[in-house]
């Protein structure tokens, strides 16, 4: 019996949302990222503030970033990175810088 096509369509939408992995092999959230546009950032585009971290990314300084993006990422809205580089995620429709993934030593 094959199944009928809203049956299908409900259970496409019922599965989680696949993330990619870093170059190092761990995952980015799914939230982040819609599959390939998350990637390491040098660590020159960041600066810690009093207020959290400052990201300065210049078009095609990420290889989503169709425009210059500077963004504040509170110090808790960040997640920590599990290879010691910090990691954007600019979402390439949209361009809304979504996740900045910073190293255990920058919390």
């Amino acid at each position: 019996m094959r199944p009928s096509l809203p049956a299908l369509l409900l259970a496409l939408s019922a599965a989680p949302a696949a993330a990619h992995e870093a170059p190092a092999g761990w995952s980015y959230d799914p939230w982040c990222c819609g599959g390939h546009d998350c990637q390491p950032i040098s660590p020159e585009h960041v600066s810690i503030t009093e207020d959290g971290f400052l990201v300065t990314l210049g078009e095609g300084e990420h290889m989503t970033a169709r425009r210059d993006h500077e963004r504040l990422f509170g110090f808790d809205d960040v997640r920590e990175s599990q290879d010691h580089n910090y990691h954007a995620c600019i979402l390439p429709r949209t361009q809304e810088f979504r996740c900045l993934y910073v190293p255990p030593f920058g919390f």
